[in-house]
C-alpha cells in the first residue's frame, strides 16, 4: 500500500514538473549576461527572445516577465517562425504581477540653444523664443514627443488650392491661391502638404517635391487619393469647412508654444517650448513599428509560414514615429489603408493563435494594432488605445484575389478613443479583406472618422490603375485573362459585375456585435458609426449602440455602401444622431433595430436635403428587408422614409414597424397611411413603442408595449459595451453622468433661451465648452443656466476625483437651414 501511495505521489509530482512553465525575468536595471532569474534578469526583451530560440526543446508554456520601467528600442524588436511557442504551447511576454513595463522608440534629446535672432526664416512672433538642438545629419522623423505627448509641427495658414477650369485629373500637383504667401522655403524638400483632395471622407500628408512661385503650383512626391483639388461647394457648405489644405514642417510657419521643425538635411531641430524655458524632456522617436511578428509570406502560394502562439500582456507601448506613404501603395478603398503596410505600434504579418491583452498603446504616431495578411485565431482582448496617430485596431488580408487566409480573429473588450490625431481618416476598428472576425463588446469614442468598418475593393477596373478604387490592392494574377476582358466590357457598358466581384471579396460573415460607438466623426466628413462597403457578404452587425453622434461631417449612423450586399443589421439601437439612421443600398436587411431621435440637421442647422431616418440610396434593392423596426422621433416633422430616383422602395419588403413622434403623432399616421397605400407596411402601426426610460438610456417596453405583438424583441444594453473587469480596468469604478436641458432642438430667430445642465453626482465639477470642442478642466465651469439668443453647441463633462464622466454630454440648439 505504501509503495502505491509513493508512486501516485511520484507520478503527480512529475506531472506537476512536466507541465510547470518556464520563467525567464526581464528588467531595465538587468544585463544581457545575467541568466534571467527573478535575481539576476536580462535587460533586453531581444535577449530573453533569443535565449528561448536557442533551446532544443521548448516546454508548453513559458513566461518572460518583464519588471517595471521603460525599455527604450531603437530599432524595432521582431520575433520570426523559429520564435513560435511549440505545438499548442504558449510563450508570454508579459508584465510581472501589476507592475507596469513600457517599450517606447523615443531618444532624449540634449545640448538646446537659443535659435540665432538674426535667421530671416524665424517670423517675428518666434525671434528669441526659439531653441535649436543639433541631431545627426540624416536623422528624420515626422513626430515629437514632450512628457510622452506628442507636440504639434508647425504649420502654414489654411487655404483650399484652385480649381483648375477643365478640372484636374493630377493626384501630384496643386495650385495655390494668390492671397497665401508661397515661397520656396529653406528646407522645401522636407515641407509636407496636408489636404483633403477632392472628397471629405480623404485625407493625404505628401512630401513636396517641387514648388514653382511663377505659376503657383506645387508639386509632390507621392500621389494624394484623388486629384489635389478643392471639394466641391456642396461638400464645403454641408461639412462646414473652411479650407482643405495646408503645409507643414518650414521654419517660417513657427508661430505658436509647442510647435517645432526638423531639417533634418542640416541636422536641426527647432522648437518653442511651451513653458517658454530650456527643452527638457523632449524626445524624437527612432522607428515606426515597435514590436513586429514576422511570419513568412509567400505570395503565389495558397498560404504562408506563420508565427504561432506568442502572448503579449499587460504591456505599454508608446512613442512611435509615424508611417508615411509610398507612392502608389496597393491601397484599399480610398487609400484608408494598403496591402502590407507596416504603419502599427505592435504588428502582427503572417501569425496564428497570437494574444494582445491589457495592454496599453498610448501617444503613438500610427495605429496601435495592425494584424497583416496570414491571420487566423489570433485574440485581441482589453486593451486601451487612445491618442494615436492612425486606426486603433487593423485587421487587412491580401488584396481581392482567391488567396483567403484572414479570417477567425477575435477583437473583444477594447477601449479605442482619440485616435487619428495625424491622419484624420481613422477608424476605430478597420477591417479589410479578412473575414469571419468576431467584433465584440468594444467601447469606441471620440474618434475623427468611422467608428468600425468593413472595407476592401470596389473597382477591379484594370485600366484605371491611378484612380480605380481599390486597383492596385487587386491580385491580377488570380484573374484570368478572359476575365479582365469581360470585366472591361462590362465597363464599356457602365454595367456592376457584383456577383463576380463577390468570390474575391472576403471580408464576409463577420460578427460585430455589442459595440458601443459615441462621438465618431469629429473631423472628418461623409462618415459614419459603422460602415461597409466592398466587403463580402454574410456579414451580422448585431446590437450595438450607436448614439451621440452630433457633428458636422456625420452621414448616417448606419451604412452598407456601394458593392455591398447581404448583410443584416438587426438589434442595432441608433439614438440622438444626426442626419439619418441608415443608409439603404442594395440587398441588405434591417430586422429588429431601434432608430430614435434623429436630426435632420449638423449641429449647425446646416440641413441635408436627403435627410430621413432610412434613405434609400441606391438600388436594385431586390428582396431586401425593413421589418419590425422602431422609429421614435420627438420632434414635429420628422421624415422617416427618403428614396433617391435610382433606389425606389418597390422592391423592398417593408413590414411590422412601429412609427411613433412624441410632438406630432399626426405626421406619423400620415407617413403610414402613404407607406401603406404605396404597398407597404401592410402590419405596422403608429403607435407609441412604450419605452421604459429612452431619455436614460433604457429602451426596454414596458408591458402594454405594441412592439410585443409585432414580434418586436426588446433590446437591453448592459451587455452591450464593455464587460467586466474590462470596463473596471478601462474606464473605471465609478461612472458619473451629466446632461444638457433641454435636448437638442431648432430655435427661432432672435428668441433667448435657457440652458441647464446637471450632473448625478453633486460634488462633481462641470465644466463646458460653445465652441465644439471637448471640455477639459481648464474649461468654463456651471454654475447656473445659461442665457443664449444665438445658435449654440454645447459640450459638457464633469469632473471628480476617483470618478470618471464617460459620455459627458452634447446638445445644440440652431437655425433650420444654417441661416
Amino acid at each position: 500500500m505504501r509503495n502505491k501511495i509513493l508512486s501516485l505521489l511520484l507520478f503527480f509530482y512529475f506531472v506537476t514538473i512536466s507541465h510547470a512553465a518556464l520563467e525567464y525575468y526581464v528588467s531595465p536595471d538587468g544585463g544581457d549576461t545575467n541568466p534571467g532569474t527573478f535575481g539576476k534578469p536580462f535587460a533586453t526583451i531581444q535577449k530573453a527572445r533569443d535565449t528561448i530560440r536557442s533551446l532544443e526543446n521548448k516546454p508548453e508554456e513559458i513566461i518572460v516577465y518583464l519588471r517595471a520601467g521603460t525599455y527604450r528600442v531603437s530599432d524595432t524588436i521582431v520575433f520570426s517562425v523559429e520564435d513560435s511557442a511549440s505545438s499548442g504551447g504558449r510563450i508570454s511576454y508579459q508584465a510581472y504581477k501589476t507592475e507596469v513595463p513600457v517599450i517606447t522608440s523615443k531618444k532624449l534629446i540634449t545640448q538646446w540653444q537659443k535659435a540665432d535672432l538674426s535667421d530671416q526664416n524665424l517670423q517675428s512672433p518666434a525671434k528669441g523664443k526659439v531653441w535649436v538642438a543639433q541631431i545627426d545629419k540624416g536623422v528624420d522623423f515626422k513626430s515629437l514627443y514632450s512628457g510622452g505627448v506628442m507636440l504639434p509641427r508647425a504649420r502654414s495658414a489654411g487655404f483650399s488650392p484652385v480649381r483648375s477650369k477643365k478640372g484636374s485629373s493630377d493626384v501630384k500637383s496643386l495650385t495655390v491661391p494668390e492671397d497665401f504667401d508661397l515661397r520656396r522655403w529653406s528646407n522645401y524638400k522636407e515641407v509636407e502638404v496636408l489636404i483633403r483632395p477632392t472628397f471629405a471622407w480623404s485625407m493625404n500628408i505628401l512630401p513636396v517635391d517641387d514648388i514653382d512661385i511663377a505659376s503657383r503650383q506645387v508639386t509632390t512626391k507621392v500621389g494624394g487619393t484623388y486629384p489635389l483639388e478643392p471639394q466641391p461647394q456642396w461638400s464645403i457648405d454641408a461639412h462646414g469647412i473652411s479650407y482643405t489644405c495646408w503645409f507643414e514642417n518650414a521654419l517660417e510657419f513657427l508661430d505658436e508654444p509647442g510647435e517645432w521643425v526638423l531639417d533634418s538635411d542640416a541636422g536641426k531641430l527647432y522648437l518653442w517650448p511651451l513653458d517658454g524655458e530650456k527643452p527638457d524632456g523632449i524626445e524624437f522617436p527612432q522607428c515606426v513599428e515597435i514590436v513586429r511578428v514576422e511570419g513568412t509570406s509567400r505570395e503565389a502560394k495558397p498560404t504562408d509560414q506563420v508565427v504561432t502562439g506568442l502572448e503579449f500582456k499587460g504591456i505599454t507601448f508608446t512613442g512611435n514615429d509615424r508611417y508615411t506613404w509610398k507612392d502608389a501603395e496597393p491601397s484599399f478603398q480610398h487609400d484608408w489603408s494598403a496591402v502590407d503596410q507596416a504603419n502599427a505600434m505592435l504588428r502582427l504579418r503572417c501569425a496564428g493563435d497570437c494574444v494582445i491583452e491589457d495592454c496599453e498603446f498610448i501617444n503613438g504616431a500610427t495605429a496601435g494594432v495592425r494584424v497583416d495578411l496570414h491571420a487566423q485565431g489570433n485574440r485581441i482582448e482589453g486593451n486601451r488605445f487612445s491618442y494615436l496617430g492612425e486606426h486603433g485596431i487593423a485587421l487587412c488580408g491580401y488584396g481581392p484575389g482567391t488567396k483567403d487566409v484572414s479570417r477567425g480573429n477575435k477583437v473583444l473588450n477594447n477601449r479605442i478613443d482619440h485616435i487619428g490625431r495625424i491622419y484624420w481618416y481613422a477608424f476605430g476598428i478597420y477591417i479589410a479583406q479578412s473575414g469571419e472576425n468576431l467584433i465584440a463588446n468594444n467601447l469606441i469614442h471620440n474618434v475623427p472618422f468611422v467608428g468600425i468598418t468593413l472595407s476592401g475593393c470596389r473597382d477591379f477596373n484594370y485600366q484605371r490603375p491611378r484612380n480605380g478604387e481599390g486597383y492596385r490592392s487587386v491580385r491580377w494574377q488570380d484573374i484570368s485573362d478572359q476575365n479582365r476582358k469581360m470585366l472591361q466590357e462590362a465597363y464599356g457598358r457602365h454595367k456592376e459585375m457584383t456577383d463576380f466581384f463577390l468570390s474575391y471579396l472576403h471580408a464576409r460573415d463577420n460578427v460585430i456585435q455589442d459595440n458601443e460607438i459615441f462621438a465618431a466623426v469629429e473631423t472628418m466628413g461623409d462618415g459614419n458609426a459603422i460602415y461597409l462597403s466592398g466587403a463580402g457578404t454574410g456579414n451580422l452587425i448585431k446590437r450595438n449602440y450607436v448614439h451621440h453622434i452630433l457633428s458636422e461631417g456625420i452621414q448616417t449612423a448606419l451604412r452598407p455602401d456601394d458593392l455591398q450586399e447581404q448583410t443584416t443589421f438587426t438589434e442595432n439601437i441608433v439614438y440622438k444622431c444626426t442626419y439619418g439612421a441608415v443608409e439603404h443600398k442594395h440587398n441588405n436587411d434591417y430586422i429588429n433595430n431601434v432608430f430614435a431621435c434623429i436630426y435632420p440637421t449638423n449641429i449647425h442647422g446646416r440641413e441635408w436635403n436627403n435627410w430621413a431616418y432610412v434613405l434609400f440610396g441606391r438600388g436594385p434593392n431586390t428582396g431586401s428587408r425593413l421589418q419590425r423596426n422602431i422609429f421614435y422621433d420627438t420632434s414635429e416633422d420628422p421624415r422617416f422614409y427618403f428614396c433617391r430616383g435610382n433606389s425606389p422602395m418597390d422592391d423592398s419588403i417593408v413590414d411590422n414597424n412601429i412609427y411613433w413622434c412624441t410632438d406630432n403623432p399626426a405626421s406619423a399616421v400620415k407617413q403610414l397611411k402613404e407607406l401603406q397605400e404605396a404597398g407597404h407596411d401592410r402590419h405596422s402601426v403608429s403607435a407609441d413603442p412604450m419605452f421604459v426610460d429612452i431619455d436614460n438610456g433604457n429602451f426596454m417596453f414596458k408591458p402594454a408595449s405594441p412592439a410585443f405583438e409585432l414580434g418586436i424583441r426588446p433590446i437591453d444594453t448592459p451587455n452591450i459595451g464593455l464587460q467586466s473587469p474590462w470596463k473596471e480596468r478601462l474606464v473605471g469604478r465609478k461612472i458619473i453622468n451629466t446632461r444638457i436641458f433641454p435636448s437638442s432642438r431648432y430655435i427661432r430667430p432672435q428668441q433667448s433661451f435657457k440652458v441647464s445642465i446637471r450632473c448625478d453626482d453633486s460634488d462633481a465639477v462641470i465644466r463646458y465648452t460653445t465652441d465644439g470642442s471637448e471640455p477639459s478642466e481648464s474649461s468654463q465651469q456651471y454654475f447656473s443656466p445659461l442665457k443664449f439668443e444665438d445658435p449654440v453647441y454645447i459640450r459638457a463633462r464633469a469632473f471628480k476625483a476617483g470618478a470618471v464622466d464617460l459620455y459627458g454630454a452634447a446638445e445644440f440648439y440652431a437655425l433650420k437651414g444654417g441661416h
